[in-house]
């Protein structure tokens, strides 16, 4: 790996660049490849619910199944990353897709345990590499910000109809339904292959190529895109302990039933907004200052819950993180994306945010055996937010003296 990475070469490469890149076909194509190869991980809960109906696993090996989908996606992050810019992206996603079907649909076929763990592996590998390659096409793009706001949009509303979809088609065909509907997705997905951008000499150039002031060059060392991912991970610390224990902690404050999921129903509409509110900050004020403010606003509401919960503190915290979860997303990958528009280290944001947030629910639970109650992990959550502030804090410092037009940037 290089020392440092290069931006600021002439407006010509850089406009040629964006042509390519922000062309709006470009942008949907990979939007919906991001969507379909991240769908089984957003629909983890409703397929971890058709498989103990269906083929009677107990917890650990749903445990273990609903991982073996994120271990796939980890591997094809990283492979991602080192052949993004070396190999045609349009093979990188066929192979991903036709991985992904064949994968899903021997799922169809195969109900033993051991069989179907490593066949999901293979199905995150395919998966994995879609969801990479989408994602690092959208970082080479010059509204990034912009674009990864629309790409978390949609994903909330593909969650949405997950939601309410899945549990009939479980019902009907049980988790073989799951599978195929999966297939029918990503056979979808091969017509919108070609819209996406496949020059290895573009994408190559992208990667020291990024719009500076006065066109002059800039170094920007390499250890902070890495810090950009550590602090992903940070935050998808939070983000897997939280949700996995957000109903139970509502449980054990005597909340009803129908209110926790009245409660946690209501803050999915939280997410829509935080997708919109962030493009027009990040239009606005840019990406650090919006982004320090949700991690310091995600950090009271997570100390809100640590020390009591209420019917009206349980509102405010589904509601709030909701919105800064996405809101912070947004602004995350965005800065990653101004930062390298090569997409070399966005497309591994999937396997920084899949690492922590399959082993983040595992830490809560033994916080939770050893007696320190929910309010142990909601300073597990904090201390992850923090960290991820911490790690911005110093990213934007040293931006703001070496490249402060992406420091910046929106």
């Amino acid at each position: 790996m290089t020392d440092s990475i290069s931006s600021g070469l002439a407006n010509q490469n850089s406009e040629k660049l964006n042509s390519i890149f922000d062309q709006p076909k470009a942008i949907l194509a990979a939007v919906i490849i991001s969507i379909v190869g991240n769908a089984v991980f957003i629909g983890m809960p409703m397929l971890v619910g058709s498989l103990a109906d269906t083929l009677g696993f107990n917890d650990q090996q749903l445990g273990w199944l609903a991982s073996a989908d994120l271990m796939g996606i980890f591997v094809a992050s990283i492979a991602a990353s080192l052949l993004v810019n070396r190999v045609n992206r349009q093979i990188l996603v066929y192979v991903g897709i036709t991985v992904a079907i064949l994968a899903n649909y021997s799922s169809s076929i195969f109900h033993d345990f051991n069989s179907l763990f490593i066949i999901r592996i293979i199905a995150g590998l395919g998966e994995g590499m879609c969801y990479s390659i989408g994602v690092a096409t959208i970082a080479g793009t010059h509204k990034t910000a912009r674009n990864f706001s629309i790409l978390l949009f949609v994903l909330v509303a593909v969650n949405a109809v997950e939601l309410y979809t899945f549990p009939a088609i479980s019902d009907k065909w049980g988790v073989d339904g799951i599978f195929i509907f999966f297939c029918a997705a990503f056979v979808i997905t091969y017509f919108f292959v070609p819209w996406l951008p496949s020059s290895n000499k573009e994408a190559s150039n992208q990667e020291i190529v990024t719009e500076a002031k006065q066109g002059h060059k800039t170094t920007i060392p390499v250890w902070i895109p890495w810090l950009c991912l550590a602090a992903v991970a940070c935050v998808y610390i939070n983000v897997g302990a939280f949700w996995a224990f957000i109903e139970r902690l509502g449980a054990d404050a005597n909340l009803s039933d129908d209110f926790i999921s009245n409660t946690l129903a209501l803050g999915t509409l939280f997410t829509l907004s935080g997708c919109a509110i962030a493009t027009w900050m990040g239009n606005k004020y840019g990406q650090s200052k919006p982004l320090i403010a949700a991690f310091a606003l995600m950090t009271a509401i997570l100390f809100l819950l640590a020390f009591k919960v209420t019917p009206v503190s349980y509102v405010i915290a589904a509601t709030v993180f909701n919105f800064c979860w996405l809101f912070i997303d947004v602004f995350q990958l965005g800065t990653i994306g101004n930062i390298d528009h090569s997409g070399k280290y966005a497309a591994l944001v999937p396997g920084a945010q899949g690492f922590t947030q399959s082993i983040s629910p595992a830490v809560a639970g033994y916080i939770l055996s050893q007696g320190y109650g929910y309010a142990g992990v909601m300073m597990l959550c904090a201390l992850g937010t923090i960290s991820a502030m911490i790690i911005y804090t110093i990213v934007y410092a040293k931006l703001k003296q070496i490249a402060p037009d992406i420091a910046d940037a929106n």
